[in-house]
């Protein structure tokens, strides 16, 4: 049986999610590192390329809305994380 991995959305990637939690999910075999969106595109890029994430997403409210992702993790500052928190699980994803 082939078991399909977790894939994650990250919502803002600044320097403690790029310290913890990046570094965290990478070392679990059954997470992907599926999209970032960040407070550019540019700046999203950049992490994508360093830390393996497979894409990047213009805003946050793509990753809440993509079918492809099953859980996000909000990495911005704290005046986003409920709005941010409140539709990713609207959208049926584990925060």
């Amino acid at each position: 049986m082939v078991e399909r991995k977790l894939r994650i959305g990250f919502i803002g990637a600044g320097a403690n999610t790029r310290k913890m939690h990046i570094p965290g999910f990478q070392k679990q075999e059954e997470v992907e590192l599926s999209v970032v969106a960040n407070r550019s595109i540019e700046s999203a890029e950049n992490v994508a390329k360093k830390d393996s994430i497979a894409r990047v997403a213009a805003h946050w409210q793509d990753v809440v809305q993509d079918s492809q992702i099953d859980a996000v993790c909000i990495g911005t500052w704290p005046y986003l994380h409920a709005e941010a928190t409140i539709a990713a699980l609207e959208n049926g994803k584990h925060v």
